[in-house]
């Protein structure tokens, strides 16, 4: 007789541990292999054992995206595979289940890991991103300089030569490429203050800044006022919009408010919103990698034709991956709608291989 409940247990039982066993395998692996490639980096430094460890198991969380599709790809081809060596599937497809059926433990893992990861490790996820880029810099790249969004605008900080600059700017304006209402502390190569300068507005040209309206204040000494002066600066907007906060530093709750800070201070946002829609998106990414897995592992084959269906989804994923980055810098450049250039692709690979799966259902 004929047990639901039973049988969708066992099949979810099954796939999750496929999940588990891959994903172990997968991040051993990179972590192995980002471990090796750092300490070729440090060979010519002298960086303690320990902070190389932690170095490379900080950078996990960013490689997140790219390999937990993979894994379900993975494990869901193996879990078909399995049952169907076992002729655990011939025997349950003959009493009337259908592929939908086998189908949905996979599915419900996949929804219920998606919104996990959306909403407790993405925030987790993202705090262990910024150890690692601090750390990054620190040892590998030297903190030269670091750029956020806030309420209050604009905050930079800038090394240049034997001075640093911590600079707030409260808006900009893309029309004329200029800064408004900027406040600019001094400090020398000790971090000693050494002078205020208040700015109603700054050009910004190559290697150079052009202040407006000035106020420069020294400690113990009165202002001083002019109507223009010049600092020797290489900063523009691209260079400080390349330096933002990268998306996955900013985990999921704070995102929203980033974005409006970003939107409110005169820069481009678009980024920080396709990532927002992107991580919404995740859940269908996996779903779609699901369901190419079962479309290749679902009918019973040989050794050999089940390499090859391995590589052919392993395959068809790397295309998938690339499409999706593609359509997501042409949202990011403009040329295409953000709404189209993160969910348009999912929608339509679901649609093909619902298409695909329909076939073999009735075949």
């Amino acid at each position: 007789m004929f047990k639901p409940f039973l049988v969708l247990s066992y099949l979810t039982k099954q796939n999750f541990y496929s999940i588990l066993t891959i994903s172990f395998f997968c991040f051993s692996l990179f972590f192995l292999i980002d471990l090796i490639e750092l300490l070729r980096r440090s060979s010519s430094k002298e960086i303690p054992f320990d902070v190389i460890l932690k170095i490379a198991f900080l950078h996990l969380p960013s490689l997140f995206p790219i390999i937990f599709p993979t894994i379900f790809l993975l494990s869901s081809m193996h879990t078909f595979m399995k049952l169907n060596k076992n002729n655990e599937l011939s025997v349950m497809r003959s009493s009337g289940i259908s592929i939908w059926f086998f189908m949905l433990p996979a599915i419900l893992n996949c929804v219920i890991i998606s919104i996990f990861y959306i909403l407790v490790f993405n925030p987790i996820f993202s705090q262990m991103i910024v150890k690692f880029k601090s750390y990054e810099g620190t040892y590998f790249r030297g903190n030269a300089g670091l750029h956020t969004i806030s309420p209050t605008g604009l905050w930079l900080r800038e090394i240049n030569n034997d001075s640093m600059y911590v600079i707030n700017a409260s808006h900009y304006s893309p029309l004329d490429n200029k800064l408004q209402n900027v406040i600019i502390f001094e400090f020398n190569k000790e971090e000693i203050f050494q002078r205020r300068i208040d700015v109603t507005k700054v050009e910004m040209t190559e290697n150079k800044w052009k202040l407006y309206d000035t106020s420069v204040a020294k400690i113990n000494k009165p202002p001083v006022f002019f109507e223009q002066m010049e600092m020797s600066l290489d900063l523009s907007i691209k260079k400080i919009e390349q330096n933002f906060r990268s998306t996955d530093t900013i985990n999921f709750w704070k995102l929203p408010e980033y974005i409006e800070n970003l939107k409110n201070s005169g820069f481009n946002a678009k980024k920080h919103m396709i990532y927002y829609h992107y991580l919404f998106s995740f859940p269908l990414i996996l779903l779609t990698m699901v369901m190419l897995g079962c479309s290749l592992s679902i009918r019973k084959s040989r050794t050999k034709k089940q390499f090859l269906n391995v590589l052919i989804g392993l395959l068809t994923g790397v295309i998938f991956h690339f499409l999706l980055d593609v359509f997501r810098t042409m949202g990011i450049s403009g040329n295409l709608n953000i709404f189209f250039s993160v969910w348009s692709l999912p929608f339509i690979s679901i649609f093909i291989l619902l298409g695909i799966l329909i076939h073999l259902e009735d075949g």
